[in-house]
């Protein structure tokens, strides 16, 4: 049962999936029955999709990746914590109320009855953006110069991040040569269609980009050491760029009861996207154990919905019915600002060029629809 005063819904991790969560409760929670806070380690939203074309053009504007909270809550009196959970931990006195504490680097803790976790991933290399306002300015500064300087660029891993980064430098630096080193056959992974993959691939190499399939870039390269492949290549490089995907950041859940994530650090959830044995604690986004890509357009189509369906059935004292089964496969890879490729697992598998996939995406990568769905202008501010 929970408590009779005030009940605490806290969102943790401030990312597409937090967000998309937040407005739909905030739209639907009564505020003189629940307060609803979001804590997220950076004091801005970041919008990953866009890093990849601020880091290679100096001309983006730094508000198209990191967006203010400031309308995040629309009319809701909500809470915005800016911190960093170490840990999730339960109320252990059986004769207490359901809930438990979010615990904050110093110590701080925040209580809650219900909790959403969609923290997303930990990334390394380009992506690994600092929280603090001054570090993630200074680390676009720096990898823009990096990827300045270089003239031979190698990108480690040809799934969606190294293909759209090296079509980001080919926008902004044409001249430069690039060489995108990849374990498969093909770009991308098996779950997409051999054609599909291929088309990528033509695509890239119209372009000049260089493709190694069936090799390797082994761990974090030293920048001045001379570089080879997995299987004994080597490569002219100025600058290595891991592509290889993030990791699950799940961490701060390794104290819950019941082992709650699998050996690769994902959590495990019931089809209502509630982790198993704890029904009053939701998870979504690419860090739940579920057969399917992990993708933002998942959290979408399906996990967000999910998630604010069955946490107003709980705090209704409602059994939550909505389940996940699984979302359509779309992927759409830009390609630059003029083109790419997009697939959709629908019928028998649709496939789009250039052009569908430049007004969809590659043109300002949906940067405008993001900013609209925090209650902003679509419009970058001038950057601050």
């Amino acid at each position: 049962m929970l408590s009779s005063g005030m009940i605490t819904v806290v969102i943790v991790g401030g990312g597409v999936a937090g967000a998309e969560v937040v407005r739909g409760l905030a739209s639907r929670l009564d505020k003189n029955k629940h307060r609803l806070v979001l804590v997220t380690a950076r004091p801005r939203y970041t919008y990953l999709p866009g890093a990849l074309r601020l880091l290679a053009s100096k001309d983006t504007p730094l508000s198209s990746v990191f967006m203010s909270y400031d309308h995040i809550f629309a009319n809701f009196p909500g809470e915005l914590k800016i911190g960093t959970v170490t840990s999730i931990e339960e109320n252990k006195d059986p004769a207490h109320r359901r809930g438990g504490f979010v615990v904050l680097e110093g110590e701080e803790t925040i209580p809650y009855d219900v909790i959403v976790i969609a923290t997303g991933s930990t990334w390394v290399g380009q992506l690994a953006f600092p929280n603090d306002e001054k570090g993630f300015k200074e680390h676009v500064h720096t990898w823009r110069k990096r990827i300045s300087d270089a003239q031979n660029i190698v990108i480690a891993g040809g799934g969606a991040v190294g293909i759209e980064m090296s079509g980001e430098i080919k926008d902004a630096y044409p001249t430069k040569d690039i060489t995108i080193v990849h374990a498969n056959h093909l770009l991308l992974g098996d779950l997409y269609p051999d054609k599909f993959r291929t088309d990528i691939e033509t695509r890239l190499r119209r372009r000049g980009v260089n493709i190694i399939f069936n090799d390797t870039i082994e761990g974090i390269p030293a920048p001045d050491a001379p570089l080879r492949t997995g299987n004994g290549v080597p490569l002219r490089s100025d600058l290595v760029i891991l592509a290889r995907g993030g990791r699950p950041s799940t961490s701060l859940l390794k104290y819950l009861r019941g082992n709650v994530l699998t050996d690769r650090g994902y959590i495990k959830v019931t089809p209502t996207l509630q982790i198993k044995g704890h029904p009053n604690m939701f998870a979504l986004g690419d860090i739940i154990d579920w057969p399917e890509a992990k993708q933002l357009t998942k959290i979408s189509l399906g996990h967000s919905s999910v998630v604010i369906s069955n946490v107003l059935s709980y705090l209704a004292e409602k059994p939550p019915k909505k389940v996940y089964t699984k979302s359509a496969e779309i992927l759409t890879i830009s390609n630059g600002r003029s083109g790419g490729a997009t697939y959709l697992g629908l019928l028998w598998g649709l496939t789009f060029g250039n052009y569908f996939t430049r007004v969809i995406k590659s043109k300002d990568l949906m940067v405008g629809l993001v900013r609209k769905s925090l209650g902003l202008q679509a419009e970058c501010e001038t950057d601050y």
